[in-house]
């Protein structure tokens, strides 16, 4: 095994990770008046540190509508359903909670899902993965976070939590410190895994 060492609960990224977020990133732009060096993620954050509801519930009607356009990557209800049995899960996202929800459908029951409405900063600062664990009471030492940006490797590291990160083809690199490298998901996740080209932060989506 890659990753080393007894795991109880497993936290998934939402986009880009277990599914695909087609937003209108030039509607939702043009509506909120940003320009084209303005960051998504930064901005989201600002939202959150502002208080700006208008701001925030704009960005989430843009993901709602997006979920209809959208649909889960290749292998994750697979692997979502393998591990059921075996772990406790989780999705932790910057989208909206409620982007999930609408996606996973009657998929989401047991699920434990952590957005944007429930924290104060976002990945990759790690209170979302630490309210994670307290949900799931599990001990960071036993908990894996699986995701596609160098956030949730930096989040992962923040909070004590081991990584994997699966290949996003919409970056040219994997992004370096993860435990381990998948090319998608499958079944087995959390046996053998393989390395894929790395690199630093520079390739991070929003």
């Amino acid at each position: 095994m890659v990753l080393d060492g007894p795991v109880t609960a497993v936290a998934f990224d939402f986009d880009g990770t277990l599914f695909t977020l087609p937003v209108d990133w030039a509607g939702l732009r043009a509506e909120l008046g940003l320009g084209a060096g303005d960051r998504i993620g930064e901005v989201l954050q600002r939202f959150l540190d502002e208080g700006d509801s208008r701001g925030l519930e704009v960005v989430t009607a843009y993901e709602r509508a997006a979920v209809r356009a959208g649909g889960f990557l290749p292998g994750a209800t697979e692997c979502l359903a393998a591990l059921r049995d075996r772990y406790e899960l989780a999705v932790l996202t910057r989208n909206s909670r409620y982007a999930v929800l609408d996606a996973f459908g009657d998929l989401a029951a047991g699920l434990t899902v952590v957005g944007r409405e429930d924290v104060r900063r976002l990945k990759p600062d790690p209170e979302g993965l630490r309210i994670v664990l307290a949900r799931l009471r599990a001990e960071p030492a036993g908990a894996v976070l699986v995701g596609d940006t160098y956030h949730d490797v930096q989040a992962a590291r923040a909070a004590g939590v081991r990584s994997v990160v699966v290949r996003n083809p919409a970056l040219r690199y994997a992004p370096e410190g993860a435990g381990a490298y998948v090319e998608r998901l499958t079944a087995d996740l959390l046996r053998p895994a393989g390395r894929l080209p790395s690199k630093g932060p520079a390739d991070t989506a929003d």
